[in-house]
């Protein structure tokens, strides 16, 4: 079955021609293909050139130019190199083996990349007919993602718009963090300076590096990562048959990552897409937070996709009675929501209680939150007619001590 080649690749690899993508993983494959090439080129240019270029002085001088600090520097040094043409690709890609800086290893390819003209568009239509073709990166991206039409075509478009990325994924976590640094700044100029709607392709670029544990991720990132989440890329992807799934793992795996920082924003986000794998961070905020309304959020979260077993973490913020929200009516009665309310709505829900059940008289099952906290509230003033707080407290109570007694039950004496 033949995938068709996305409008994307065909208009990005006229642009891109001379793009090359390594076939091989890992340093001794690497240095196989070099050392193959280096007899090449030896052969095409003149007796000795090679060798003059790669003991060249002024050479090695730009070469280390490609790490400088400053950008001009970097720049003037990639640009006398592309004047040098061709016959500097052996020195470069020995550069590139050699350097433990992962800076000038990624302008060392970048440059090798341009100089080259290659077969790229022939190595992409039969990598998306599904034949077996080997691309920097792809491994690793089939390993978070799998394999499907839908996936290879999104990994085509990835490896164009953000060949850095797909490269890295196959390195080491440094330069994964140098990619992702080089393309975080591409899709904010994107986005902030020209105003451009963000592709799917910068959304997976981002996401990808950020699920290694070793990539550190900073407030910028997770500013930005919020904002691309709430473009239309973002949720298309979310909605896609293909892709839905892996990129909701990826997705999960970056909530889990985040600070507190955004918390509360971050577990919104998660629950409006369904997200349960996100669950884990649900947990933690429980217990690591401070703040009222992310708590109730986190409450909000585990009551979604909960269960009985975190009955007793929740049970912790019963007696919080820090205000949620508060509703007044027109006769002049006030009623306030607090923590230990959402909590309470919490364990009756992970225990199979509807909400007006347990004493939430007015709460309606809600298909994304749960709940409203505004609908668990309780007057200030003793009721005439209804369910009071304490007796809510002590319904609940008894769910958690048969909770109890069930676990006593199954465990082994």
């Amino acid at each position: 079955m033949h995938f068709r080649t996305p409008p994307l690749a065909e208009a990005l690899t006229a642009v891109m021609i001379g793009l090359v993508i390594s076939p091989w993983h890992g340093v001794a494959s690497a240095q196989e293909e070099a050392s193959a090439q280096d007899d090449q080129d030896t052969a095409i240019v003149t007796s000795g050139s090679s060798e003059t270029a790669t003991l060249d002085p002024e050479l090695n001088r730009l070469i280390e130019d490609l790490g400088a600090n400053s950008f001009a520097v970097r720049e003037r040094a990639a640009n006398q190199l592309m004047e040098k043409g061709p016959e500097i690709l052996a020195p470069l890609r020995q550069a590139s083996l050699q350097t433990s800086d992962p800076e000038i290893r990624l302008r060392t390819d970048q440059l090798v990349q341009r100089m080259t003209a290659g077969d790229l568009q022939i190595r992409i239509d039969a990598f998306l007919s599904g034949e077996d073709v080997e691309f920097d990166g792809w491994m690793q991206t089939q390993g978070f993602m799998g394999d499907s039409s839908g996936v290879r075509e999104m990994f085509v478009e990835l490896m164009l718009e953000h060949p850095e990325i797909t490269k890295s994924l196959a390195g080491s976590s440094r330069e994964r963090f140098v990619a992702m640094a080089a393309g975080m700044g591409r899709v904010q100029n994107k986005m902030f300076v020209r105003l451009e709607v963000p592709s799917r392709a910068d959304v997976i670029a981002m996401l990808l590096p950020a699920n290694d544990p070793n990539v550190p991720v900073n407030q910028d990132f997770e500013s930005l990562m919020i904002s691309l989440l709430r473009k239309e890329a973002a949720n298309n992807l979310h909605r896609d048959v293909q892709l839905g799934g892996p990129v909701d793992a990826l997705v999960s795996g970056w909530i889990n990552r985040s600070s507190l920082n955004n918390r509360a924003e971050i577990l919104f986000f998660a629950m409006s897409w369904d997200l349960s794998q996100s669950l884990p961070l649900a947990r933690r905020t429980i217990v690591d937070a401070t703040s009222v309304e992310t708590i109730a959020i986190a409450l909000q979260m585990i009551s979604r996709f909960g269960d009985r077993a975190d009955a007793a973490l929740v049970a912790e913020r019963l007696d919080d009675t820090r205000v949620v929200s508060e509703r007044g009516f027109a006769r002049g009665e006030k009623q306030t929501t607090q923590i230990g309310d959402v909590a309470m709505a919490t364990i009756a829900l992970i225990h199979g209680v509807a909400l007006a059940d347990i004493g939430f008289e007015r709460a309606q099952r809600h298909p994304t939150f749960s709940f409203m906290f505004d609908d668990l509230g309780f007057s200030s003033e003793e009721p005439e007619k209804g369910v009071t707080r304490k007796q809510v407290r002590e319904r609940v109570d008894a769910l958690l001590q048969n909770n109890v007694h069930a676990q006593e039950a199954v465990e082994p004496s």
